[in-house]
């Protein structure tokens, strides 16, 4: 079965109601509870499943997070949706899920993760499989069944829902027709345009009032669905001196001379003890290798040294081990021969396991029997015979023998734990390319600690001697320190030029930091230390005025201006009904725009002006039009002519594009859900 990806696990959630012995809680939704010990949980779940799919130990820091914030946003739309399931009655019968993993219509979820990827045939065998042997299934595979079978079920009730909604959103035919009789006509104007910009700002004087009434009006787009902070920061990187990039240098060298004289087989040992990165035996291509040791390997003879040179922020210098022509690229199948080791139904001994792989292996060799026959009668696991195609050194310990035998080849090898025996059948190899195994020492060109200690004294000096954001952006000022400014959200892991921001954005959210304070503590993030304060604090609901002020300025004044153009405008259009008198008179000129149609998605070189646009097609011919305030300005227009569109458009096509974005709509739904839920979150206490 194919590892199912953790995208489509959506929809996982179990008991919310059980604290964990005085843990605080995780949050509420809706009134239920999220414990700490149930998100974590779903948490491990999906770093489990993760480390299985991409073959690791250890999950990276970026990684858990967006993982802990999935398993939120899960836990958020799970139980917002079935609230609204239990609401309508959804359900997903025992016949629904039988069509759907073994009747007419299968779930896209289970043809992905059953369908034989040479054949493309559906492998209902492998479905009964699983449900016959589900207790027999390893932890892993059991953990994907369940996981599994949750998806389907609750996308089936989301398309349900989906489905429900989307049949309430409707065109009536009278719309639709007017739109289409709109478009069907086109029109060739004469327009006069009066742009903002032709106002100087000195000529207008804006006032309190005019922000306000342009807050007022477009307040709705100032919603916050979540509490953000506005902070401003200093950061001081951590970088090398020219001391300490010649005490690097110098180090650099002796451990060349060093280098030159280890015996091969020490050689392992002292590439570990004197590199910032582990010995690698894996074959690579020069081309992998940064400049200029690229260069340098492609150069360079088996056996031979390469000298000690900066590649990026790192010394680099490097023994040939090997050269030799590999694929990139290795597919294998595998039969699994278990021995009694592994526990469970296995009962043979590990010479009776030895026997039966060389046996199946003969048998295959011989013709006797086909690799995939062989698979389905003697594997222990079936399911995961097909490897697919692998980068060569993902293998482990079957690397070097797929790798030297040819394709088409069949071996027997045992595993390293002494559970059994592999059988492997080499399926494809993509073509053979140079390459290099070297033993390579690492220097990570870095500032000495002396200089870190002088770095983090020099940012500490200076949030000691400015206690508040007034304190530290004249401070800045005054010493040249460029000031940053980034809005973050509560759990937010990065900020503009920081990766991992977490503990600044934690302390902005704390309860007990107040606006306009400078953090006591200094932060490290990314090889610098930061000096953060907390400019402003934004609510749920909506930014306030000042909050805005300054991003809306720009409109306020483009307001005020268009104010005075209106007046002009109808000005000049009272002195004289003419559109070239009128231009003359506001200082502009008269554009021609032919064939202009209701649907065009632009008015000439003007751009996008709704406004406008619709003005001239509801007009009649030989009408002036205006004053109209647009996107871009004021403007003048008279309707010349209308003439009928030579490509008509239908009522009928009008109702199925707005019916189409009803639909795109829908992915709105559980935002809405959200907007009208009441939804406690305490993660950014936790992590």
């Amino acid at each position: 079965m194919a590892v199912v990806g953790v995208a489509i696990v959506a929809f996982i959630i179990g008991d919310l109601t059980k604290n964990n012995r005085g843990i605080p809680d995780m949050g509420k939704i809706n009134g239920s509870t999220v414990t700490y010990q149930r998100f974590t949980e779903l948490t491990e779940e999906m770093e489990n499943n993760y480390k299985r799919q991409q073959g690791v130990s250890q999950v990276p820091a970026d990684v858990d997070y967006q993982i802990r914030e999935q398993v939120w946003q899960n836990l958020v739309t799970e139980t917002l949706v079935d609230e609204q399931f239990d609401k309508l009655g959804l359900t997903v019968s025992p016949a629904e899920v039988s069509d759907m993993y073994v009747g007419t219509f299968i779930h896209p979820y289970l043809r992905q993760s059953f369908t034989d990827p040479k054949t493309g045939v559906y492998q209902i065998q492998a479905i009964q499989y699983y449900v016959d042997n589900f207790e027999n299934l390893d932890t892993a595979q059991r953990m994907e069944w369940v996981e599994l079978e949750k998806a389907v079920k609750n996308d089936r009730k989301q398309q349900k829902y989906s489905a429900l909604i989307s049949r309430g959103l409707y065109m009536p035919n009278a719309i639709a027709k007017q739109i289409a009789e709109m478009g069907n006509k086109l029109s060739n104007v004469c327009a006069v345009n009066c742009s903002f910009q032709s106002v100087d700002d000195s000529e207008i004087t804006l006032t309190e009032e005019d922000y306000q009434k342009y807050y007022n009006k477009h307040k709705a787009e100032f919603r916050l669905r979540d509490e953000m902070r506005e902070m401003e920061y200093i950061v001081y990187p951590i970088v090398p001196t020219q001391k300490d990039m010649e005490d690097i240098q110098t180090a650099v060298e002796q451990t060349w001379e060093e280098f030159q004289a280890v015996e091969s087989d020490e050689l392992t040992f002292f590439v570990n003890a004197e590199s910032d990165r582990s010995y690698d035996s894996t074959y690579r291509k020069a081309s992998e290798f940064a400049s200029p040791m690229d260069s340098a390997l492609m150069a360079a003879g088996e056996g031979s040294y390469i000298s000690p040179r900066i590649a990026g922020n790192e010394w680099m210098m490097a023994k040939v081990l090997k050269i030799a022509n590999r694929p990139d690229s290795l597919r294998a199948s595998i039969i699994y021969i278990f021995n009694d080791k592994v526990g469970g139904n296995i009962t043979r001994g590990d010479e009776q396991a030895k026997q039966l792989a060389d046996s199946v292996m003969n048998v295959v060799k011989s013709g006797a029997m086909t690799f995939e026959q062989a698979v389905e009668k003697y594997s222990d696991d079936a399911q995961r015979a097909d490897m697919d195609w692998q980068l060569d050194g993902s293998f482990g310990f079957l690397n070097e023998e797929i790798v030297n035998t040819p394709e088409g080849g069949v071996f027997v090898v045992q595993h390293p734990n002494e559970v059994g025996y592999y059988v492997v059948k080499v399926t494809g190899k993509t073509v053979p390319h140079r390459k290099y195994r070297v033993a390579a020492i690492v220097r990570t060109i870095a500032a000495s600690e002396a200089t870190t200690r002088n770095i983090y004294n020099e940012a500490n000096r200076f949030a000691g001697n400015n206690r508040t954001y007034a304190e530290m952006t004249a401070g800045a000022q005054q010493e040249n320190l460029q000031v940053r400014n980034a809005m973050v959200t509560p759990m937010q892991y990065s900020v503009s030029g920081i990766n991992n921001a977490r503990s600044i954005v934690q302390w902005a959210f704390n309860e007990k930091t107040e606006k306009g304070t400078v953090a006591d503590q200094i932060f490290e993030a990314d090889d610098m230390y930061i000096v953060a304060a907390l400019k402003d604090v934004y609510k749920v609901g909506y930014a306030t005025l000042d909050q805005v002020r300054n991003m809306i300025e720009n409109q306020v004044r483009n307001e005020k201006k268009g104010e005075l153009l209106m007046a002009r405008m109808e000005e000049a259009k009272n002195a004289s009904a003419d559109i070239y008198a009128i231009a003359t008179k506001v200082n502009s000129t008269v554009d021609t725009l032919d064939s202009i149609s209701f649907n065009d998605y632009y008015l000439g070189k003007y751009g996008m002006e709704p406004k406008v646009q619709s003005a001239i097609a509801a007009a009649a011919e030989n009408t002036l039009i205006g004053p109209i305030q647009g996107a871009q300005g004021v403007y003048m227009v008279k309707v010349n002519a209308k003439m009928d569109n030579p490509t008509p458009v239908d009522p009928a096509n009008i109702r199925s594009q707005k019916e189409q974005s009803f639909m795109q709509g829908l992915r709105s739904v559980q935002q809405v859900l959200k907007d009208n839920a009441k939804v406690v979150d305490q993660r950014n206490k936790f992590f």
